[in-house]
């Protein structure tokens, strides 16, 4: 056993932080749902003041933005008004990098129900989200548009610099076309078109994303390079030399992985190329943040869980492809290739 370090935290406290830190969560949650960021871009305010504009009432405002000012999102004066944060300011819907939307989707009953049933998942393997909703999370939101929106947003707060350092962490150039597979709403694509002008993409999503795909098109002026088309990746793929997933696979279990896999493989020449971006787990005991967003995926999804390399491998393996390499990047996220010689 190492000698004890005094600069180490107290173990209980320690603990006690992590256990309480749902506390925390929830009450930026209120702070993000209420737009109270937005409310101190001019400067600062009172409770009463924030309280008058939400329609909340005045003392339980001033109760919540206290304790989100102990942990550094606010700051309170000597006259008890309220001001932004470096890290308040990141709660603005209109900051680069906001994370006002992903922390907005911690507090919304679709996410948090489901996490509050936990022990059903571990109990049975089976998907909290489908034992609270009864249905599978990908079919609750084709079916709940506003919660579909939220988890848009959700999803590209969230991926704020990711897709631009995938694009920079990988060689486009030998690739003409290229498939986003489950693209979303077209985030990574955007980016990866605009860093590689040789490039024309797709993006094969679900009939009821392709729309929010094909509006991020026109916005990025890509709509000439990029087209948007309906699919079912567990039936079929378009035709292309390239296919990129970004936090797909993750999603379901091995059997439907290699399904998609398969018909990538099927679609593509042999000389094409398969591109994940997944957070690749680390062994032992090193923090990752896949190992986090490994139990969201057992909490949300049926079957769903993160891979490490060797889990990756033994799927191309079965969809008649092979591993080539994992491309590291800034972010958390890898892009495992995968190719057929």
């Amino acid at each position: 056993m190492s000698e004890h370090d005094p600069n180490a935290p107290n173990p209980r406290e320690a603990l006690l932080q992590m256990v309480n830190s749902y506390m925390i969560s929830q009450a930026l949650y209120v702070v993000a749902k209420l737009g109270i960021a937005d409310l101190l871009a001019d400067g600062p305010k009172s409770a009463d003041e924030i309280a008058a504009v939400v329609d909340c009432h005045p003392p339980s405002v001033y109760r919540v933005l206290r304790s989100v000012a102990a942990v550094g999102v606010f700051a309170e004066g000597e006259d008890g008004r309220f001001e932004l944060t470096p890290m308040g300011d990141l709660l603005k819907s209109d900051t680069e990098g906001s994370l006002q939307g992903w922390t907005v989707i911690r507090g919304e009953p679709f996410v948090w129900r489901p996490w509050g049933e936990i022990l059903h998942s571990v109990k049975t393997g089976r998907s909290a989200f489908g034992h609270v909703f009864e249905k599978p999370a990908f079919d609750y939101l084709g079916e709940n548009q506003d919660d579909a929106r939220l988890f848009d947003n959700a999803m590209r707060s969230i991926s704020h610099g990711k897709f631009e350092a995938l694009a920079e962490a990988y060689d486009f150039s030998g690739v003409k076309t290229l498939v986003d597979v489950g693209g979303g709403n077209g985030g990574m694509m955007t980016a990866i078109l605009k860093a590689n002008t040789h490039l024309k993409g797709t993006i094969a999503e679900l009939p009821h994303v392709v729309d929010h795909a094909t509006e991020r098109m026109e916005e990025a002026g890509l709509t000439e390079r990029c087209e948007c088309v309906p699919v079912d990746m567990f039936e079929s793929v378009p035709a292309s030399d390239a296919y990129i997933m970004g936090n797909v696979i993750h999603d379901w279990d091995d059997e439907r992985s290699i399904t998609i896999l398969s018909n990538c493989r099927k679609a593509m020449r042999d000389d094409g190329r398969v591109l994940l971006v997944e957070m690749v787990l680390t062994p032992g005991n090193e923090f990752h943040l896949g190992k986090l967003v490994d139990i969201e995926m057992l909490v949300m999804t049926d079957g769903g869980l993160e891979r490490t390399e060797a889990g990756y491998q033994k799927l191309f393996e079965s969809a008649g492809l092979r591993l080539h390499a994992v491309h590291e990047t800034p972010t958390p996220w890898s892009i495992v290739e995968a190719r057929v010689h």
